[in-house]
């Protein structure tokens, strides 16, 4: 028998959409086109005992406005397969056909591969499909390792966390950030106005950066070259990276790029900054290393300044 869902969302003059249920609802539905609350909440697993059955876990979910909540386990039985695999959808139906609207648990046929069924709905305000999962069936039943879970969580700072990359298949707009067994992918447009799925970059770890400080691990951007320069009188040389990062700069990494240009043995190190009653002095913020630049010194073999040297250095910088 279907849970009973209790809903809010789909009648705007719902007089159940008291201020409390608004303020618990609102952080959810502005950060995404639908997900859970909870690594629990509508988790989708073999039922023990019941061939081709799937239990759907009690909890909180949201999707295009509608927040949705279940006291209780719901079980689906899938279609039979005589030969082979069907990768069937099970999803979270919200229908904006009746007034004011209802949300159900519902099993989406599929076909051989694991991806999304043409026949999955995605009209927001008439009726939608929430991806929670795809669920291989074969003649013998389901094999629980095989469940792909396609539920998407939401937190403060915007951010989307999933566990399968198949999200990506729904969680598409541009703009979507949403971080997938720790590696962050970001939805843009490239020089041709076309959407692109690009990785960013979340680090394991940081230390003290060069300029700034970061807020967190993730949203890193990384920028690298090959630069072409030539030292002054004193052994200095001046890398402006391509583009300036927008907030800090963590990390430079020089190396020699040609050991016929600039002989074997040489070093490139900050220029530092000596500062003189806590002003900087002469290379200023880009002596450590700034969001737009970097100055550098470089160094032979015995230590001495290579100035007047034309060389090249290979170099790659990570900032935010």
């Amino acid at each position: 028998m279907p849970v009973t869902f209790i809903s809010r969302g789909y009648d705007t003059t719902d007089a159940g959409l008291s201020k409390s249920v608004w303020a618990d609802m609102h952080p959810a539905v502005g950060t995404a086109t639908s997900g859970v609350r909870s690594p629990m909440d509508w988790k989708v697993e073999v039922a023990v005992g019941n061939a081709r059955t799937v239990t759907i876990h009690e909890g909180r979910g949201f999707g295009c406005g509608v927040v949705d909540k279940t006291i209780e386990d719901e079980t689906l039985q899938l279609a039979p397969v005589t030969t082979g695999t069907r990768w069937d959808l099970v999803a979270a139906r919200r229908s904006w056909l009746t007034n004011p609207g209802a949300t159900t648990f519902t099993v989406v046929s599929g076909g051989s591969a694991p991806t999304l069924p043409m026949a999955r709905y995605v009209s927001p305000g008439h009726i939608d499909d929430q991806p929670l999962a795809l669920v291989p069936v074969t003649p013998e039943g389901i094999n629980a390792a095989d469940i792909i879970d396609l539920r998407c969580w939401t937190g403060n700072g915007g951010g989307i966390v999933a566990n399968h990359e198949l999200v990506k298949d729904y969680l598409n707009q541009v703009g979507t950030h949403v971080t997938i067994n720790g590696v962050l992918w970001i939805r843009r447009v490239d020089e041709n106005d076309a959407p692109e799925w690009v990785q960013g970059q979340s680090l394991y770890g940081i230390g003290a950066a060069l300029h700034g400080a970061p807020a967190g691990l993730g949203d890193f951007l990384i920028q690298a070259g090959s630069f072409v320069g030539t030292t002054d009188g004193a052994g200095y040389c001046r890398l402006r990276f391509p583009k300036a990062f927008p907030n800090g700069l963590l990390y430079v990494g020089p190396s020699n790029g040609d050991g016929w240009a600039s002989g074997p043995g040489v070093t490139f190190a900050s220029a530092g900054s000596a500062t003189i009653n806590g002003t900087p002095n002469f290379w200023g913020q880009s002596g450590y290393g700034s969001k737009a630049e970097w100055v550098y010194e470089m160094c032979r073999a015995d230590g001495t300044k290579a100035v007047n040297q034309a060389h090249r250095l290979n170099w790659i910088a990570i900032g935010w």
